[in-house]
């Protein structure tokens, strides 16, 4: 073999080398990038108990993403298989299995106590009822939810779907008079379309629906 030939085929066996190398690099974050799917999901805790009442976690860029209620969201830097750290405030995370390895609660710090969220089942958006409910804009949303007296405060059943350029959510309801709000991404937020406002018993003002007899 001449000089010529062995340096082209050193050339050659690096090029290879090189581009083994890149696949499996690749492969090994797809991999990763997965494992962190396994984690998204919506966490909740019994309302009113503190501040905190869900967590979004989401999965992006090779990346897990943590939206507590009412704050923005912060990346969770991975310490173990289920371990992670909050960038944000710099305390632990950690995600809790069943004993079929399904990921079903988080367990994080709020001002230096644990609390343990449990991850929830989220329903198809609410597309039938007598009663529609629309906010325009939050085009970036990522969930969109409807809560009120009728469905005792719940920020996990009611949710809008994305229609043109505006939120949709529609319900039953019998007639009556109801308090209710929006949570976009973890968001209260007042129905920016209604005026009519009250405030409940705890100081929070809410929008203010009637529902006629037909």
């Amino acid at each position: 073999m001449t000089a010529i030939a062995r340096q082209a085929l050193i050339v050659a066996l690096a090029l290879h080398l090189a581009a083994a190398g890149a696949h499996a690099q690749a492969k090994g974050e797809e991999k990763r990038a997965e494992a962190l799917k396994g984690y998204a999901g919506r966490y909740e805790l019994e309302v009113g108990l503190i501040p905190v009442s869900t967590l979004d976690v989401t999965a992006a860029g090779g990346e897990l993403w943590m939206k507590p209620s009412n704050v923005k969201r912060r990346r969770l830097a991975r310490k173990g298989r289920d371990s992670f750290t909050d960038e944000v405030a710099g305390t632990p995370v950690r995600f809790g299995r069943d004993d079929e390895g399904r990921v079903v609660s988080l367990t994080f710090v709020y001002e230096g106590e644990p609390y343990t969220a449990r991850r929830v089942e989220l329903p198809p958006p609410s597309s039938k009822g007598n009663t529609t409910f629309r906010l325009k804009g939050h085009p970036d949303a990522a969930l969109v939810v409807l809560t009120g007296s009728f469905d005792n405060w719940s920020q996990s059943q009611l949710l809008f779907a994305r229609e043109g350029d505006e939120w949709v959510c529609r319900v039953d309801l019998d007639p009556g008079v109801y308090q209710y709000k929006f949570i976009v991404d973890g968001d209260w937020l007042l129905d920016p379309s209604n005026p009519d406002t009250a405030e409940d018993e705890a100081g929070n003002v809410n929008n203010v629906i009637e529902v006629k007899p037909k």
